[in-house]
């Protein structure tokens, strides 16, 4: 299966990839202007130093990744320039936790949120309980829809952590995670598959610019599954 992978990998760019860049390039301005701003621009350089470096697909990168798409996504539906800040704050901490432990990572970077905000002084007591609850709902519900949403912001925030289910490079995202969890590919895959079966996007810009992509990953996971021994 591992050529397998590797191919679909290769395959499955297209529309779904010049969607993702488009967006991304289409926004760019609004992008570069919150991820300057000194509480989102302030952990990258905490994540870069402190990081474990087993965690190959929580890293740096991802965090990065997700904070372009978080505010990519909202300005594509027309958040205001406060809620995009927000957002990006909002993404940029949502795995810090990392740095401290694995398991409920969620708690711990919601902490360091709410303290780099509060030391700021810019955010009033109500922006930073937004930002923190964003951040919470990250985590991943056991049963049931993948996330339970309880922010206005959260629905930009979630459809960019998981915008690997819906991007070109998916079995290059999902390998970084089995090595990171140390389990086999196709174990990964499957429970991939579960998570996509109660995945839905949440916001509309989620929906046009990842989910046809998400389409032909399912199905090509679902094809690579029924054919392995």
């Amino acid at each position: 299966m591992q050529t397998c992978y590797k191919r679909a990998a290769c395959e499955n760019g297209g529309k779904g990839l010049q969607l993702e860049i488009g967006i991304i390039s289409e926004e760019a301005a609004v992008i570069d202007r919150v991820k300057n701003d000194p509480v989102v621009s302030s952990i990258y350089s905490v994540l870069s130093a402190q990081l474990d470096d087993s965690l190959t697909y929580h890293s740096k990168e991802h965090s990065d990744q997700v904070t372009t798409m978080a505010i990519a996504l909202g300005a594509r539906d027309g958040l205001d320039e406060r809620s995009l800040l927000l957002l990006g704050i909002a993404a940029a901490y949502h795995d810090a936790g990392f740095i401290e432990h694995r398991a409920d990572h969620e708690l711990v970077s919601a902490k360091l949120a709410e303290d780099a905000m509060s030391t700021d002084g810019r955010f009033t007591k109500e922006e930073i309980r937004l930002t923190r609850q964003m951040i919470l709902d990250t985590k991943l519900a056991p049963t049931g829809p993948s996330h339970n949403i309880n922010t206005r912001l959260s629905p930009w925030l979630i459809d960019a952590d998981l915008a690997n289910l819906g991007r070109p490079d998916f079995l290059v995202q999902t390998r970084l995670l089995a090595d990171e969890l140390d389990v086999p590919m196709e174990l990964m895959l499957t429970e991939s598959l579960a998570l996509m079966d109660r995945h839905e996007w949440q916001s509309p810009a989620g929906r046009d610019t990842l989910g046809e992509q998400k389409n032909i990953n399912k199905s090509d996971l679902i094809t690579m599954l029924q054919g392995s021994p």
